[in-house]
């Protein structure tokens, strides 16, 4: 692993992230600094004169923390991302990638000419004479847009990787067994299995924190900014508002828990003998209150919220101006762990 500094670059929907580790020892970064600004309205790919201004927001990021390393390791949106697992026979690193060069279009929606992709061999079956792949692929027009913006603010971009990966590797704890990571964000919900820290399988689906907002507002006739502040305030705690709040989330939290079970179900499948026992839950929507409880009771697993600032060393200043911050820095973070 390499002892200087790098830089995760997370350019959400609502807000961009950016933090500087350095390696501390053994599973262990030291926290050099963290910032978050307002993203812009339509995101990345929405208009072409959105990438200075994103660059822009770089720069004054930088900027405000002080940050001096050049080498940023980069987020895409995982509802962008196509992400396969391809089923091999036995053969070396070598072969696997000449394969998949003849059969990537098989398993990705884009054509093969306009896309970027790449894989990581997850397992290996020396018995049935078999492994498994993990694909993943993304638009050239999406992955150089990401490029530009981070090269204009005079950084270095080193790698990229999607939203699950990071996240799974700064919340999900290395000796875990086989777990799920679930991450809610505001438009999409990213899951995961993972296995030893990789990723090993990834889903996206459309339901997320706007649908439960979405919910409030039409039950009990909010306008989207109170309907925001009480899903906050009070989440799923059925002593307050008379229980109204949390009946009217639970229909939105099913679907989700429905989607939960069913990425479960499909692995274990798969993988005969495997059970998953445990949730780590992401996203700004984790941290709603008696979200957790109400999250295991559905979907019959034992569920935690990630703690991305776990295998960091902050100083007591940092740890008091980002309480509470965890679940906004989970990719970031996760991105400036990334072995390079």
């Amino acid at each position: 692993m390499s002892n200087l500094p790098r830089i995760g670059i997370d350019i959400g929907t609502t807000s961009v992230k950016m933090v500087e580790l350095v390696p501390a020892g053994k599973d262990k970064w030291k926290l050099v600094s963290a910032v978050s600004m307002p993203s812009i309205v339509g995101g990345v790919l929405a208009n072409q004169n959105n990438l200075p201004a994103f660059s822009q927001i770089l720069v004054k990021m930088k900027k405000e923390a002080g940050i001096k390393s050049q080498r940023a390791i980069v987020a895409l949106p995982e509802e962008q991302v196509s992400s396969h697992i391809v089923e091999l026979p036995l053969m070396s690193e070598a072969e696997a990638k000449q394969a998949l060069q003849w059969q990537v279009e098989q398993y990705i929606p884009i054509p093969a000419d306009r896309a970027v992709w790449s894989y990581q061999i997850i397992r290996k079956d020396q018995n049935a004479g078999g492994m498994e792949v993990l694909l993943v692929a993304a638009a050239k027009n999406l992955v150089n847009a990401y490029i530009n913006i981070v090269e204009q603010a005079g950084l270095e971009v080193v790698a990229m990787e999607t939203e699950l990966m990071a996240t799974s590797r700064s919340e999900v704890p290395t000796d875990y067994p086989l777990s799920l990571i679930v991450d809610v964000g505001s438009k999409s919900t990213d899951m995961g299995v993972i296995q030893k820290g990789q990723l090993v399988f990834a889903r996206t689906v459309a339901t997320a924190g706007e649908a439960f907002t979405r919910a409030i507002q039409s039950s009990l006739g909010l306008d989207a900014a109170q309907a925001e502040q009480y899903k906050n305030t009070y989440g799923f705690a059925a002593d307050k508002l008379g229980g109204k709040l949390a009946e009217a989330m639970k229909p939105v939290l099913n679907v989700i828990a429905t989607e939960i079970k069913k990425t479960v179900d499909f692995y274990t499948s798969k993988h005969s003998g495997q059970n998953i026992p445990l949730l780590t839950l992401s996203g700004g929507i984790s941290v709603l209150p008696e979200m957790v409880g109400v999250l295991s009771g559905m979907v019959g697993m034992e569920v935690s919220v990630g703690n991305p600032f776990g295998k960091l060393v902050m100083d007591k200043n940092q740890i008091q101006t980002l309480s509470g911050s965890g679940p906004i820095y989970g990719v970031a973070i996760g991105l400036a762990m990334r072995d390079l």
